[in-house]
């Protein structure tokens, strides 16, 4: 079994690593040991990491790179990183034959994670496809710039999805239904939509729900009066960074 040493211990580092842990052998690299050893895996620190013809991937976070690779020593085979808003460039400030960019989300934990990739040659190409493969879709990306946008649909945009959920089920509640129903119809609601989804536009799909008069367009009138879409398009640029 290949060893994956994921550099990170954080919600991230932790979802890739159950993602992928029966498929390869993990190795966490941390500073705080005691934190890294609660997520069950094998853990060294830094002083003991030797990146020498290693598969690494860095779940740490951005701002943390420049100190990260000033402890590091050797040459990593491939470097996989989930560094938000990072460059090939600053990731060259750590030895590596290629770099590949990626942005999963937590559902990895789950082997249901969409990943943007981007790599930086293709050196090693299909091992890291096969890597990506074991959490989750991995969808191919043809430069930074368009990285960057991937990044907010693929990384934070279950979070908004998260609110929606949440706002149903609390809805749900507040007209009558016991919580745990409403949240397993809530639950229910989404994997029916992904379904439809997969199968046509969701204009389509909302145009097929809304009957004349009905009490689906009477909903999504309201929706249209608290400009649902323009706020969708301003937490989208907030994350980008816009």
């Amino acid at each position: 079994m290949s060893e994956i040493y994921i550099l990170g211990n954080g919600a991230m580092a932790s979802a890739i690593a159950k993602g992928i842990s029966d498929a390869y052998e993990v190795i966490i690299v941390a500073r705080d040991l005691k934190k890294a050893s609660s997520l069950n895996f094998k853990v060294i620190s830094y002083d003991e990491f030797d990146m020498e013809n290693k598969n690494v991937i860095l779940a740490f976070k951005p701002y943390a790179l420049e100190s990260v690779a000033t402890q590091l020593k050797g040459k990593a085979r491939w470097l996989v990183s989930v560094l938000a808003k990072t460059t090939f460039e600053q990731l060259s400030s750590i030895k590596a034959q290629n770099y590949i960019k990626v942005m999963p989300n937590t559902a990895a934990e789950f082997k249901a994670s969409t990943t943007a990739y981007l790599m930086k040659n293709d050196l090693f190409k299909d091992e890291v496809l096969a890597l990506l493969g074991t959490f989750g879709k991995a969808i191919a990306l043809q430069n930074e710039k368009e990285f960057d946008t991937a990044m907010v649909l693929s990384g934070c945009a279950p979070a908004f999805l998260a609110l929606v959920a949440e706002s149903l089920a609390n809805a749900g509640v507040k007209n009558g239904l016991k919580n745990e129903l409403s949240y397993e119809l809530t639950r229910a609601c989404f994997e029916s939509f992904s379904a439809l989804f997969n199968h046509s536009h969701p204009a389509i799909v909302k145009e097929k729900i809304c009957s004349p008069a009905g009490v689906t367009i009477k909903g999504v009138e309201a929706l249209e009066k608290k400009a649902l879409r323009g706020a969708f398009f301003e937490a989208f640029e907030a994350s980008l960074g816009q």
